[in-house]
């Protein structure tokens, strides 16, 4: 059975690892904000619309070029 002083140390505990990990979780939050940005500066990805072949399958175009 867990008594009252391990409940407060586990929740001491915790809030002091929450605590010392926020530089890293603010740094990583940095980089991951960077490099998203930097993804969409890239330029806008094309749209391809695929139609429907002949066989039920999707492409440009069916294998005779119609």
């Amino acid at each position: 059975m867990i008594g009252a002083g391990e409940i407060v140390f586990l929740a001491i505990l915790v809030l002091a690892l929450y605590a010392a990990l926020r530089p890293l979780r603010r740094r990583l939050e940095k980089r991951f904000a960077r490099t998203l940005r930097r993804g969409a500066r890239r330029g806008r990805g094309e749209v391809v619309v695929l139609e429907r072949k002949r066989d039920g399958t999707f492409g440009r175009e069916d294998a005779d070029g119609g």
